[in-house]
């Protein structure tokens, strides 16, 4: 798998989906950070990645783009995310 989805095209492509507003898209924000997620190499870089990309969609320019609570489900799919990661690497 390719794996240059970096942080700012990850992001784009979440806030993109945000603002769609259809069905379906929290399963495709998912899927869009299991790719970033995947670029990157055992639990402290995945941890560092994923506190970036919390911190990237925290910010005011960000959740002006915020749609139907699409940015709260990837949070929650994150935290997710994290934990498993946490168990899977002790």
């Amino acid at each position: 798998m390719p794996c240059p989805p970096i942080l700012d095209v990850t992001v784009a492509n979440i806030v993109k989906l945000a603002e769609s507003y259809r069905v379906g898209a929290i399963v495709e924000a998912e899927h869009v950070v299991d790719i970033y997620l995947a670029c990157f190499n055992g639990y402290e870089e995945r941890s560092i990645a994923l506190d970036m990309l919390l911190r990237e969609l925290s910010r005011p320019e960000r959740r002006a783009h915020n749609r139907g609570g699409l940015f709260e489900q990837v949070e929650i799919y994150i935290d997710r995310r994290h934990r498993i990661m946490a168990l899977d690497f002790q």
